[in-house]
């Protein structure tokens, strides 16, 4: 079947245009809500079997919405730690602004690109040949290391690809794996 991916709705992070990564696990706001009910609308004429999502306040929220939109049982929503934010180290919390690979992968506390790749793909490739429709309800990070992998670029290049839109509904084209 299909693999379908949703990052969270606009979040109090995004509004104050810091890092989050991992450790600022921030709500998303009302217009997040907003775009999430939007969002859900295009899911409405897919059946989804399953939804993960990260553990991250911002994905948990995005993904008990759109389950309750679509009728999807919540309580059956699955959380892997897989599919979390990259950690940006001791750039959480500061300005967002247009970083390069050479300059992020050196920070103290940054997670080894390398490894990010490794466990997001873990992920797909558990599911990649599913027979159901799974929604990913995820980060604009873990969009860009799969984006970066299909580019084969090298793990540490992925932030210098665009940002994924919040709340964009996208369908995953993994024939390339």
């Amino acid at each position: 079947m299909s693999i379908y991916f949703l990052r969270h709705g606009k979040s109090q992070a995004n509004l104050d245009k810091v890092f989050a990564g991992q450790k600022n696990d921030s709500p998303i706001t009302d217009a997040g809500i907003n775009q999430v009910k939007i969002a859900s609308n295009e899911l409405r004429g897919i059946r989804i079997d399953r939804i993960y999502a990260s553990r991250l306040k911002r994905a948990r929220q995005t993904a008990d919405i759109v389950a309750e939109a679509i009728g999807f049982d919540k309580n059956k929503i699955e959380y892997d730690d897989r599919i979390q934010e990259y950690d940006m180290g001791s750039f959480t919390n500061t300005p967002i602004r247009m970083i390069n690979a050479d300059e992020l992968v050196p920070v103290n506390g940054v997670e080894d690109p390398v490894a990010f790749r490794d466990r997001v793909f873990s992920f797909i490739k558990d599911h990649q040949s599913s027979n159901e429709n799974i929604l990913i309800v995820s980060h604009d990070g873990v969009s860009r290391i799969i984006e970066a992998t299909k580019l084969d670029l090298k793990p540490n290049q992925f932030f210098s690809l665009p940002s994924h839109p919040n709340a964009q509904v996208v369908k995953l084209d993994l024939s390339w794996l």
